[in-house]
């Protein structure tokens, strides 16, 4: 099971990061969509979508405003 999470984990962050590459989220406020958006288009919990998005923080990809959402650095 873990490695199941662990390979949609992965799978959302390569999407996303693909996404944002191809300039998807080049917007005026750079947001990304809510994590219950996210959660909704990747048919995946919010918690496996949250991981996702923080390991994509760690890289220095995107960052969290509280209350705010996802934006790009």
């Amino acid at each position: 099971m873990n490695e199941q999470l662990s390979s949609q984990h992965a799978l959302i962050c390569e999407t996303i990061l693909q996404q944002i590459e191809r300039g998807l989220f080049a917007t005026q406020s750079k947001r990304l969509p809510s994590e219950r958006e996210l959660s909704e288009i990747f048919n995946a919990s919010r918690l496996t979508v949250k991981d996702a998005l923080q390991q994509l923080e760690i890289q220095g990809i995107i960052y969290r405003k509280e209350r705010r959402g996802w934006f790009l650095v």
